[in-house]
């Protein structure tokens, strides 16, 4: 038996074996259906070639770590590899700015998120929860509410969100 035949059983058997297991834990459907469809995948990649290709591809890598002698500059090239994975790790953890609420296009004339004058920082005093707390003062008016803001306010209320 070839190997790559082998290797498509294997993975066909495992990933068969996950999705019984996880279908038997939750019976949900969609278990069953994303578990046959990746049951599915080794089995093409196997008859389209792919999976020849992909153990070709690391008999070589194999062979290539196996004749290739280790100087400096694969150090370097070890090291800035390592680091460069290190980076991609720590930037997918991280979070990113928040950005405004109204963001327009400068075609249509309208303030972009550049135009935008940047927030101040939540003190004490003018955090959202005192701001709420605070009484408007005498002879100024509440500022107008958005029909979609007051919609989406009475759904929660009626949902006993809020």
């Amino acid at each position: 038996m070839e190997a790559s035949l082998f290797i498509t059983i294997c993975l066909m058997t495992v990933i068969a074996a996950a999705t019984a297991g996880l279908f038997a834990r939750g019976r949900n459907p969609r278990t069953l259906v994303a578990g046959i469809g990746l049951v599915v995948l080794p089995l093409g990649m196997y008859l389209t070639g792919l999976t020849r290709l992909a153990y070709n591809g690391v008999l070589s890598l194999i062979d290539w770590a196996q004749r290739t002698v280790w100087n400096e500059a694969m150090s370097w090239g070890a090291g800035l590899l390592g680091l460069g994975i290190v980076l991609l790790v720590i930037a997918g953890f991280m979070r990113t700015k928040a950005r405004p609420k109204q963001v327009r296009t400068r075609a249509q004339g309208r303030p972009t998120a550049v135009d935008q004058p940047a927030q101040p920082s939540l003190t004490r005093e003018n955090r959202p929860e005192a701001a709420t707390a605070q009484q408007p003062a005498k002879g100024k008016q509440a500022p107008a509410v958005d029909p979609e803001d007051a919609e989406i306010e009475a759904l929660l209320r009626k949902r006993g969100i809020m």
